[in-house]
């Protein structure tokens, strides 16, 4: 015969910590328990990959502007699981070139035609005696929303002319939602 332990409630010996108290109902497929901080345990889904989506090219992309313009990525997602859900935006490899010493190509993230954050350029390369370097630039986007989501990147120089990209290294841009 199985034995059972039934309670309400788990606390420590000598009662030091917050007891926990435990849901009422029974969890559903996938779902584990989450603490409040308050000692309420609760059932939730999340905390997993809920959609990665990718874009890449491998073409020479250049501006002169010193205005951001799109690089030529761009990922539109399917419609978040929740309005708790994160994207995380990844982008890596490639090639950034400028064509004057100490000019700078910056590179941001945009969602709906807009940049997610004042605060960027997300990735800020300098260019010095024909120098090249890769892509690494990454951020956690919360729309807070369960619309589509369109994400661009988007660049400019601060002087001469800058490349975005430079033919034949490939230029990965990543999106990846993320359940909480």
């Amino acid at each position: 015969m199985a034995s059972k332990i039934i309670v309400d409630q788990l606390e420590k010996t000598g009662g030091a910590l917050t007891a926990l108290t435990l849901p009422v109902a029974n969890a559903t497929a996938n779902q584990h328990l989450k603490n409040d901080g308050a000692g309420a345990l609760g059932w939730v889904t999340g905390g997993k990959i809920l959609q990665v989506l990718e874009d890449n090219l491998n073409t020479t992309v250049s501006t002169a502007s010193t205005s951001y313009v799109a690089s030529g990525l761009t990922i539109t997602t399917a419609a978040p699981a929740s309005t708790s859900s994160r994207f995380l935006l990844t982008l890596l490899g490639g090639t950034q070139l400028g064509t004057v010493n100490y000019g700078f190509v910056d590179t941001t993230f945009y969602v709906g035609g807009v940049e997610v954050a004042e605060t960027g350029p997300y990735e800020k390369y300098m260019y010095y005696s024909s120098l090249q370097d890769s892509h690494s630039a990454q951020m956690v986007h919360s729309p807070g929303s369960v619309l589509a989501q369109t994400y661009a990147v988007f660049y400019k120089t601060t002087t001469g002319t800058g490349s975005f990209n430079v033919s034949p290294a490939r230029v990965v841009f990543t999106v990846t939602e993320i359940g909480v």
